[in-house]
């Protein structure tokens, strides 16, 4: 199999509210695309994750305050999602996978949380990989919004190279320890976001990692609520670029923040044709 899609319809009623009203426009639109009729793309009903391995990752206090949130079940189901995605990726059963979420991650650290984020759903995957034996990884985020969640569970870890895109004027790296914030300023056009990624992922070159993940937020789009000026167009250059630099390696992308559906309808699809190797050349 090409790609695995992790995907519950629960994303689309119980999600966050700025981002739930995308998921199941785009999945229809998906549906609709022709891309699942065979059997190189299929879509698999995401589980939530296991409790424990969220309170392994996660401060005692922080799992606390999380008790009564209305969205603590989506959170899990959307770590779930990850997880299976990325797993499926490690057992070599997808050569690619797209994780579906009903709330972002990359904002939730290990004792808080805020933007829409509630539980580090790539941090928890990686962990449980880290179980399975494999040991390094990359994280793309291409989000506007920085990593900051993220970043305080693998700052000090330099197996996890960690590229953190965000829409602010600070550029700033940490070759030791494999971190690199690339500030792109507001209003970032399609050039500069792709060739400020060509480059970013050169870094990368020598970091024997074996899967790579992409916090893929779309409100980087110009109709979004980013910081971005990004057309329909960057989302399938971007796809492509990460994955000739990815080569062999396992990839997963992670649905990150993004509220326009239009957008998403067309993101979503496009990005998922690029890991199939149906894109137009």
């Amino acid at each position: 199999m090409k790609v695995a899609i992790t995907y519950h319809e629960d994303f689309g009623k119980n999600g966050f509210s700025v981002l739930r009203e995308r998921i199941a426009p785009s999945f229809e639109k998906l549906m609709e695309s022709g891309l699942v009729d065979g059997v190189d793309v299929q879509v698999f009903k995401a589980k939530p994750v296991p409790l424990k391995l969220v309170e392994e990752a996660h401060t005692e206090a922080h799992m606390a305050n999380m008790q009564s949130d209305p969205y603590r079940e989506v959170a899990l189901l959307s770590a779930g999602s990850v997880m299976m995605a990325a797993e499926m990726v490690a057992e070599g059963k997808a050569e690619a996978a797209f994780a579906y979420t009903g709330t972002a991650g990359h904002h939730a650290s290990r004792g808080s949380c805020w933007g829409f984020c509630y539980f580090n759903d790539v941090a928890i995957t990686i962990q449980r990989l880290r179980e399975k034996g494999l040991k390094r990884f990359l994280i793309v985020d291409v989000d506007p919004h920085f990593g900051d969640g993220t970043r305080d569970f693998f700052k000090d870890d330099p197996k996890v190279f960690h590229i953190n895109f965000h829409s602010g004027s600070d550029e700033e790296h940490d070759p030791e320890k494999n971190n690199y914030d690339i500030g792109l300023t507001f209003g970032a056009s399609n050039d500069r976001f792709l060739g400020a990624l060509k480059s970013a992922l050169v870094l990368a070159r020598d970091c024997d990692f074996q899967i790579a993940f992409v916090i893929f937020g779309h409100d980087s789009h110009q109709d979004d609520y980013g910081g971005f000026n990004l057309t329909n167009e960057a989302y399938p250059r971007m796809a492509q670029i990460i994955k000739e630099a990815v080569g062999e390696k396992g990839l997963v992308f992670v649905l990150s923040g993004g509220s326009c559906i239009h957008v998403a309808e067309q993101a979503i699809p496009d990005v998922i044709r690029v890991l199939a190797g149906r894109w137009p050349s």
